[in-house]
């Protein structure tokens, strides 16, 4: 006769063997979890906790029990909640055992303060999966239902993160469940780019950004990618691209064959247009399935959301082609469209990015400006500011692809985006439609790139970077870029010699210290700042700039989710707006005025100083602290240093 409790067992083993990942049966390798094991016993004895399986799923610990019956799921007590109190109801029942076990651990280890319990019954037929989270504070345990478990496969690094955040941390606004889809999709896509066609970092996003442009095309049908041997898949959507972009006059030719050039190889590449027995068809097709049904539609309705740019991020974070070495930090959505409310981007603007990257900024603008209603006061068209207002540089052929992608997809079909050092253009490059006429930089938003600058290479100095884009700007237009602190400090004495130029041409009107958060998981410790310039009005010697401490910007950092908005995130950024541009009184831990010399260090806690008169328990904590000091050096035989008979004749 069938064990059955093998037969349960032997369920739940195989979906999590289909989560590919490792798990361990009756303990943990985890050394600290099986030691928070040992006396765990759900027998109430003295014994060691044996759960069924454990696992560990992008840092959090996963708890599992089965049971063969389904009446054997959980047992609730009086109020309701999971009956830890007697042996029979642990012994038993499946959630109660994982959340027996789980309790222990949270509450005997340092390191899993949040647990998933599963209780899982079944055979067959009948199957049924219910989740818990435990989580300890460190003072007391709260164990939540999470609900039924209906795939297993939310248990994979790719669908996790999500599966918490929404039914662990709870709900999340439409806008934060769309940047989590998309970015479950770009890690299922980074994955499977690798998996199915052995592609890895840049050339990942360069086949995801042909795809997309010829589905974008209407020419593409996918049903013509289907079991064709000849032309490869990858033709006909090198060939859709092509005819799209010609036949519609996109980009100038020299610029088409910039972005035709890099997007050649899927044309032969034989890992993307080969027939695989596993997928049913070639992986270029299926990846074009996936970008048709989920990403597409997201470029029509103008998000602010940098699509290309955060598949991007996560295609070279684990590579070889790691991005950050070369200085690439993309720049989140919430600090591009502040940027660009701070120095007032509108309608009539005309907006550079010398420093383009992935188009995240030149994007947030855009959608800035066509926000501002039509009016007489606004001479220029949503079509206008697409075509003619938009003007990006960028010196690295593959982010140029992917910026050229991502306004093309946005309904720019003349995009004024340049492939080329931003060092080697002035302010005549920036041409009107009638393509003669130069036109004024009124606007220039940018993430110049982080520590390349040396001493024997100085024009890499971000604040160098800076410079130069004022110099190409028109008078009075404004500048608005993200750095490192160390660019407002200007270590060296080129920098400072930097800093004096641009005082002497330029003016500074404020430098904002953010959350050193900000660039979570693309630059740990990095406490950037947003430094605010006008172009081409000499610095006035007393003028009072403003140094303003926004690090307590209501961002956080939450497991499996990010940087995320606690809930106070518009009312904080209404503030700082204010503060900026209508010079609103504060305190001066939020706000110092000051004027300037290029010696200083141009930063918030280079100014500041802290006038608030102490509160009582402060003055209390001091004297207590006192006290205590006192005490300890007198019972060590260092009364002597509190003789004020002593210390008056040392004077």
């Amino acid at each position: 006769m069938t064990n059955e409790k093998t037969n349960a067992d032997q369920w739940v083993r195989r979906e999590i063997e289909s989560l590919g990942i490792e798990y361990t049966e009756q303990t943990s390798s985890i050394k600290e979890v099986k030691t928070a094991l040992k006396n765990a016993s759900k027998q109430g004895g003295k014994g060691a906790g044996k759960p069924e399986f454990v696992f560990l799923i992008n840092d959090t610990l996963v708890v599992v029990e089965d049971k063969y019956s389904k009446s054997n799921l959980i047992m609730l007590d009086d109020k309701g909640e999971v009956d830890l109190s007697i042996p029979k109801a642990t012994a038993n029942y499946a959630v109660n055992g994982a959340v027996h076990y789980a309790k222990n651990i949270v509450e005997k280890t340092t390191n899993f303060k949040d647990v998933i319990a599963i209780g899982a019954v079944g055979s067959s037929d009948v199957r049924e999966t219910l989740a818990y989270s435990v989580t300890n504070d460190g003072e007391s345990t709260t164990i939540k239902n999470v609900g039924k478990v209906d795939d297993w496969q939310v248990f994979s690094s790719a669908n996790f993160d999500e599966w918490y955040g929404v039914n662990v941390l709870g709900d999340i606004s439409k806008e934060q469940k769309d940047e989590l889809e998309f970015k479950k999709i770009a890690a299922r896509l980074h994955e499977e780019l690798r998996k199915y066609a052995s592609l890895e970092g840049e050339n990942k996003a360069t086949v995801v950004s042909a795809i997309l442009l010829a589905l974008d095309s209407n020419i593409l049908n996918l049903e013509d990618l289907k079991g064709r041997a000849r032309p490869t898949d990858g033709s006909l959507i090198y060939r859709s691209v092509k005819d799209y972009m010609e036949d519609r006059a996109i980009l100038p030719e020299e610029k088409r064959s910039i972005v035709l050039n890099k997007f050649s190889f899927i044309k032969t590449n034989v890992a993307l247009n080969q027939k695989r027995q596993d997928l049913g068809m070639t992986p270029i097709r299926y990846f074009a399935s996936i970008l048709k049904s989920n990403v597409l539609e997201h470029f029509k309705n103008n998000t602010e959301f940098d699509i290309l740019g955060n598949f991007y991020g996560e295609f070279v974070k684990y590579g070889d082609s790691d991005g950050n070495g070369l200085g690439i930090v993309l720049t989140p959505k919430h600090i591009t469209s502040l940027m660009t409310e701070l120095i007032q981007v509108g309608r009539n603007d005309y907006v550079l990015d010398p420093t383009a990257g992935s188009g995240s900024f030149l994007i947030s603008a855009m959608n800035s400006m066509m926000k501002e209603p039509f009016d007489a006061k606004t001479k220029y068209s949503n079509s206008h500011i697409k075509q003619h207002q938009l003007f990006g540089i960028e010196m690295q052929e593959k982010m140029y692809t992917v910026a050229t992608t991502n306004m093309i997809l946005r309904g720019d079909g003349k995009s004024n985006l340049m492939l080329d050092d931003m060092f080697s253009k002035t302010a005549e490059d920036f041409i009107s439609e009638d393509g003669t006429t130069p036109v004024p930089i009124t606007k220039v938003l940018m993430n110049p790139p982080y520590s390349q600058g040396s001493k024997s290479n100085p024009s890499l100095y971000e604040i160098n970077f800076i410079k130069h884009a004022l110099d190409i700007s028109a008078k009075g237009g404004k500048l608005a870029v993200i750095v490192p602190p160390s660019t407002m400090t200007g270590k060296s004495k080129i920098e400072k010699e930097i800093k004096q130029a641009i005082l002497e041409k330029h003016s500074l009107d404020a430098v904002i210290t953010l959350n050193p958060n900000t660039f979570h998981g693309q630059r740990a410790g990095v406490e950037p700042v947003i430094a605010l310039f006008t172009a081409k009005e000499p610095h006035p010697d007393q003028k009072q700039v403003k140094f303003i401490n926004f690090k307590d910007d209501g961002w956080i950092v939450k497991k499996h989710l990010g940087l995320q908005d606690n809930g106070y995130a518009a009312t904080k950024r209404k503030k700082l707006v204010d503060t900026v541009l209508y010079d609103l009184p504060s305190e001066t831990s939020f706000m110092v005025k000051s004027a300037i010399t290029p010696e200083d260090e141009w930063l918030h806690s280079y100014f500041y100083f802290n006038d608030s008169i102490p509160k009582p328990d402060a003055f209390e904590k001091t004297v207590q602290d006192y006290l205590a000091f006192k005490f300890d050096q007198t019972v060590h035989g260092r009364g002597y240093l509190f003789d004020e008979e002593v210390n008056s004749t040392k004077k």
